[in-house]
């Protein structure tokens, strides 16, 4: 039997290294007793107990990843939180051998790596289980083999680009810009020969078989994804003009790592050397003139395109400091990455307690803002994880005052799906009732069970719109 091959750990050790700190980091946080769920949590924890191929809001990979994971582990705050601090990592320590691919060299592949790990969406991504930190990942090994297939003028790659392609779309409905982006970018960029072929047919149509079961539950159920992604457009996402979106870049992704992706950017459009990766710039020049340009997007929207222009940083600064004999500049750079990301952390990951944050976030006059009328004194990221069992706990109260005769007959309301997903995980130990909502997928769910009939009583109000 061949023994596993240890060069490629060795020869990675470092990124490696990024990646194990940026896992402990991340994972670390789910420890603070302080903090609980965070409210989308509930919701992918009750999607994984109803597998299916689709969700009013979300395709099914992240749910059905969670099904099959709580079946060995269970869904403790513990266990469902390793997964998005392994995709986390995985994301740093891939941008790292983005680097490689456009010809870095060590330094190159460790700045790129930590520029990623000191990224707060990034960081704050990984401390929660959501299908967000997925995209990202997924984004980062697209560009990986999009990469080797400029590298080796191998358009057979397209099967594999496929593949995770198919993946994306199953994953999140939004990968699909991202996947538009990179074939854009390849055209203008001047790989069109790797574009207008048949391995791009057939990658083409790979992603979409492996997207197809979640087109036929949307055509079963109506198509409510298109009903959700416009009433968030109208009703739920903040305005945010031009130059607000690009000092939001700036901000949520640190003005510490603004100088690596910055020059990213001009190095991969403009220097001769990466001329074949220039795709990667015009990829992430897009995405951001397009989400710009909308208007709609949330600040975080964009977190897949930055490995591109990480990786491109890495490379510039690499270079800089060989043309230029300062070496001293590598310790600055890793210092001032790091430095960024500790003072982000109490904004990110719930080390803090509570008025520790709400202090900070008001003496730096951070925005919270994310969604429209909703604009809590922490970062939504942290307030969204605070009262839940409280909150359970009066409603377990309530059922417990009706009589016996009248339990069989009740059903719990909740006006949400934070608050619907928290009273089946909590209430499970004490055989709770069916627990409807009229929020995004429990409407499906709730329209089902009470069209169903048995004379249920509605212990609270339930909501009627899908949002």
């Amino acid at each position: 039997m061949k023994t596993f091959d240890f060069r490629f750990v060795k020869e990675h050790k470092y990124l490696f290294l990024i990646a194990f700190l940026n896992f402990v980091l991340i994972y670390a946080s789910s420890f603070v007793k302080a903090y609980g769920y965070f409210i989308d949590e509930f919701y992918y924890i009750a999607c994984a107990a109803r597998p299916a191929f689709g969700y009013v809001d979300h395709p099914p990979l992240a749910p059905l990843v969670l099904t099959v994971f709580q079946l060995f582990f269970g869904t403790s705050l513990l266990a469902i939180r390793i997964l998005p601090a392994l995709a986390a990592s995985a994301s740093v320590f891939l941008t790292g051998i983005l680097a490689k691919e456009i010809g870095g060299g060590r330094f190159a592949q460790c700045l790129a790596a930590c520029a990623a790990a000191a990224c707060p969406v990034i960081a704050a991504m990984g401390g929660l289980y959501s299908m967000n930190i997925f995209e990202t990942l997924l984004a980062v090994v697209l560009l990986i083999f999009a990469g080797r297939m400029i590298k080796e003028n191998d358009p057979k790659r397209w099967i594999v680009l496929g593949i995770v392609m198919g993946l994306g779309m199953m994953n999140k409905h939004t990968f699909a810009v991202f996947i538009l982006g990179v074939v854009f970018s390849l055209i203008v960029a001047g790989q069109w020969r790797l574009v207008f072929n048949k391995w791009f047919a057939a990658g083409s149509l790979i992603a979409l078989l492996i997207f197809l079961p979640n087109i036929l539950w949307q055509a079963a159920n109506n198509y409510p994804s298109l009903e959700f992604y416009r009433n968030i457009s109208a009703h739920k996402n903040v305005y945010t003009p031009p130059l607000a979106f690009f000092r939001d870049q700036i901000m949520w992704m640190s003005p510490f790592t603004f100088p690596v992706w910055f020059a990213g950017i001009i190095f991969l459009l403009l220097s001769k050397s990466v001329k074949s990766f220039r795709f990667l710039s015009v990829l992430f020049l897009s995405l951001f003139l397009f989400m710009m340009l909308s208007g709609t997007s949330r600040p975080d929207r964009l977190t897949f395109a930055y490995s591109a222009v990480f990786a491109g940083g890495g490379f510039f600064f690499e270079n800089f400091i060989f043309k230029h004999n300062a070496r001293w500049l590598k310790g600055v750079l890793l210092v001032f990455l790091y430095a960024g990301l500790a003072l982000s952390l109490p904004l990110i990951l719930p080390y803090f307690p509570y008025e520790s944050v709400r202090e900070y976030t008001r003496f730096i006059g951070m925005n919270t803002e994310q969604e429209t009328g909703n604009k809590p004194p922490l970062p939504q990221i942290l307030a969204d994880r605070i009262g839940w069992e409280e909150k359970f706990k009066l409603v377990l109260n309530a059922y417990q005052s009706l009589p016996d005769s009248e339990k069989p007959k009740t059903i719990i309301a909740a006006e949400n799906y934070g608050q619907a997903g928290a009273l089946e995980l909590y209430g499970k130990k004490y055989h709770f009732p069916f627990v409807a909502s009229g929020h995004n997928t429990y409407y499906l769910w709730s329209r089902k069970k009470l069209e169903s009939g048995g004379g249920f009583k509605i212990l609270l109000q339930l909501g009627h719109e899908r949002e």
